[in-house]
Formats: structure tokens, sequence, C-alpha cells
């Protein structure tokens, strides 16, 4: 069975009269109906464009799927990654403490050197826990203290405006 081509209206590429796409014609997602809806009934064209809604949509919905799975697992690639470029800087940086306290055992005694490195990151790491204990207690308590004292404001300033009878405040 054969199928009849005539071109689009404004140029577009071949179609089949009978529905079919031609071999080697490319598809899009939607194609417009081949035949003429113009002296069928209304019920008859809104369930025509019902039906080609729902595949449309559906259609959609499948792409969009793809779309966010084939994303999921690139993030999750990606999150993989940073996770192992984690643990190997933990080693680095294991390694460069063990490099630090073998060169100040040249100096000094090797106990006291290990000693004097994990003093300096006690120190480091007590800094760094009195600047955050100061960081959340500057953020604490988790309410919108502006906030609440702007509405409080305003509140006041229409109970004063209802009391007086103006309809402005």
């Amino acid at each position: 069975m054969a199928a009849t081509l005539e071109t689009r209206p404004g140029g577009g590429g071949p179609i089949a009269t009978n529905g079919a796409t031609p071999p080697g014609a490319a598809t899009t997602a939607w194609n417009p109906p081949a035949q003429d809806l113009t002296h069928r009934p209304v019920t008859q064209v809104l369930q025509k464009v019902t039906e080609e809604s729902k595949a449309l949509i559906g259609e959609e919905m499948q792409l969009a799927r793809a779309e966010l799975t084939s994303k999921a697992k690139t993030a999750g690639k990606g999150a993989g990654l940073l996770g192992a470029a984690g643990v190997v800087a933990i080693f680095g940086a294991l390694a460069f403490t063990a490099a630090i306290i073998l060169a100040l055992a040249i100096v000094i005694p090797p106990w006291a050197a290990a000693m004097l490195v994990a003093l300096v990151y006690l120190a480091i790491a007590g800094i760094l826990a009195l600047s955050g204990r100061a960081q959340v207690q500057a953020a604490t308590p988790f309410v919108p203290e502006q906030t609440l004292r702007t509405l409080t404001d305003v509140v006041q300033r229409v109970q004063s405006a209802w009391k007086r009878g103006e309809a402005k405040p």
C-alpha cells in the first residue's frame, strides 16, 4: 500500500495523506493532523484536540523523565567524584602532617615534633570552634526579629487608625 505524499503548508517537508510518515522524512514531537477538520462538528474537533493533547503531554513527560534521569545520573557521578576527592585530600593532609613531623624530628626528638604539630592543630581547631560558636550565637534565636518588629509596628498603626476611624493607617 503506497502512501500519497503532499507538502506541508508553508514549505514544510513531505507528509503522507494516509497518516504514515514517509521513509527518510524527519519526525517531530508533534505533527499537525493531515485531515481537514474545518467541516467537522465541534465535538469531534474537541475530541481530536484532546486525544492529540494527551499524546503530546505524555510524550513530553517521557522526555522530561528521561532528561531528569540523565541529569541525576550525571550529578550522582559528580557527587561521588567530589566525595572521592575529599577522601584523597584527607590522605594528603595526613601525609603532609607526617612530613612536617619528620622534618621537625631532625631538629627535635620525634615525640616532641609530633606533640608540637598536634598542639598547633588543636590551637587552630580551638580558634575555629570559638569563631563558629560566635557566629551561631549571633544568628540565634532563629526568629526574623526585624520582620517581627515591622509587623508589630504595622499592627499598632492599623489598630490606632481603626480606633481613630481613619481608612488609611
